[in-house]
């Protein structure tokens, strides 16, 4: 029986090394800085908005993208059908929207109104939710109409 057990344990580690060699065989080179154009967002860990958040950031936060240079020697920059770009924001790694970046610094809500947003006084809570909201939040046509 404890065969069994080391064998089974002997196989996940097996495939967790070799889960981790695949990871670190990928290359993340900087490609451009692009900035924030919402008022709050999130950083995930994923190519999903379900997905764990790595960090939040404001309206005209600069975003390096980044470009990966896969095991399979194809260069990535856009990910999950067009909808997501590999970025580094400080000491994180991770995905957010491409329409929620922009080339240009956009004028945000929090410098139009500085007054009245210092005023809400916001917490860093108040700010990762916040930035759930908005990935959540989706914009565009309906389909709903049936066209």
């Amino acid at each position: 029986m404890n065969f069994k057990i080391y064998l089974k344990l002997f196989l996940v580690t097996l495939t967790l090394t070799s889960v981790s060699t695949v990871v670190a065989e990928e290359k993340r080179t900087p490609l451009k800085v692009m900035y924030f154009n919402e008022m709050m967002g999130n950083v995930h860990q994923n190519t999903s908005r379900y997905s764990q958040t790595l960090t939040t950031i404001s309206c005209n936060h600069p975003v390096k993208v980044q470009k990966i240079m896969g095991a399979d020697k194809k260069e990535q920059v856009i990910f999950g059908n067009g909808e997501w770009l590999a970025v580094n924001v400080g000491p994180y790694e991770g995905y957010i929207l491409a329409g929620l970046l922009s080339d240009k610094k956009q004028e945000c809500f929090q410098d139009r109104f500085p007054k009245f947003f210092d005023e809400m006084k916001l917490s860093l809570t108040d700010l990762y939710y916040l930035g759930r909201l908005n990935d959540q939040y989706m914009t565009g046509k309906s389909r709903a109409g049936g066209e």
